[in-house]
């Protein structure tokens, strides 16, 4: 059973990616959290990986932390949800924010992403909610361990942006944070029509010179087009 690749991210695209291990290319299905953390092509890439086996099928889903892999675990254990309904719930927050709303019993946040009714929202809150309170607290003690993990992130960031303008390496990547976003909220099942507004603020914001990452741009437009389509309900 494959635990996790190491690799290079040789193709990527709205449904999967291609991973080259080896020598050996392998398509790996992410959700579009994990899509928006993954690097530029012919970049190394490490993925924590399940292996889900049917008689017609084998896929490979890659996770960004073995956290994800160990929610998604849980999503597809639910009677009705399947790995596509599962990389929905995890395309919209990450795996310790959706622990969070299932414990909590959100209800409207779960109806809000797309592909997720009433029903199979309520059964969710049922059959995971304990699990999830005990994957919450295996996760606060790592905290200090994955603190530690994105200062050393930081400054290596900072160092390689030395080498070119600075100028430049910012007009780059408020692009890339943009095509991202958008891609990613396509992905989820989204039209142009409903997110124009709440994409063309982020953009607005960063030429301004605020500092937004695609994590946090993602999470705060999925927050704004739930609350909207919460109001509409």
């Amino acid at each position: 059973m494959i635990g996790f690749f190491r690799g290079i991210l040789i193709e990527k695209t709205p449904e999967n990616i291609m991973l080259d291990v080896a020598g050996i290319g392998y398509e790996v299905e992410v959700p579009a959290t994990a899509l928006c953390q993954l690097p530029a092509l012919q970049q190394e890439v490490h993925l924590s990986i399940l292996t889900h086996v049917r008689e017609d099928a084998i896929r490979l889903f890659g996770f960004t932390s073995s956290f994800d892999k160990k929610v998604f675990q849980e999503l597809i254990s639910v009677s009705g949800v399947g790995p596509k309904a599962a990389l929905a719930l995890l395309g919209s927050v990450d795996g310790y924010d959706l622990c969070e709303i299932i414990t909590t019993g959100q209800i409207a946040k779960l109806t809000a992403i797309p592909g997720v009714g009433p029903k199979t929202a309520e059964r969710l809150l049922l059959e995971l909610k304990d699990k999830m309170q005990k994957l919450i607290a295996r996760k606060k003690d790592d905290v200090e361990i994955q603190k530690t993990r994105v200062s050393s992130n930081i400054a290596g960031s900072i160092v390689d942006s030395q080498k070119i303008s600075h100028k430049m390496e910012q007009k780059l990547l408020r692009r890339q944070i943009i095509e991202d976003l958008k891609s990613a909220l396509s992905n989820l099942g989204y039209k142009d029509k409903q997110y124009f507004e709440v994409v063309n603020s982020f953009e607005q914001r960063m030429q301004l010179g605020e500092n937004i990452s695609i994590e946090i741009a993602l999470k705060e437009s999925l927050s704004k087009l739930s609350e909207r389509m919460i109001q509409k309900h």
